[in-house]
């Protein structure tokens, strides 16, 4: 598959992480009990965008030819996404906190940008 694709397919990982944190700390923030389907939905995307983000990460990492070793900035990344997927439970026991976790998850989200884009280890 293309670089073109797996790029498309790591955005749309980042999306539905994003959707899946946001709808369950919106809830929680509110103090609003969700239906189960919506947490179902919620949790469903937080996983599924996960996947996407991994799967299409090594994807690319191949694609860059960096399959031999990974670099420090991929490494770094990884422990972001390994992060942001415990994040969820963090979202749910402490998410009527609002603001702080939001800000973390949004820094954690941003830290992983800045890694991909300056590539800071190469």
């Amino acid at each position: 598959m293309s670089y073109n694709f797996y790029k498309v397919i790591h955005l749309l990982g980042l999306m539905l992480l994003f959707f899946g944190f946001g709808g369950l700390l919106v809830s929680m923030y509110a103090r609003v009990e969700l239906k189960k389907a919506a947490r179902i939905m919620a949790y469903a995307c937080h996983g599924v965008g996960l996947l996407f983000i991994f799967v299409s990460g090594f994807g690319l990492a191949a694609r860059l030819g960096l399959v031999a070793g990974l670099p420090t900035w991929v490494q770094a990344k990884i422990g972001i996404w390994l992060l942001m997927g415990v994040g969820i439970s963090l979202v749910k026991r402490k998410g009527y906190i609002g603001w702080p976790v939001a800000v973390l998850i949004l820094g954690l989200g941003t830290t992983a940008a800045f890694i991909a884009v300056n590539k800071p280890w190469m």
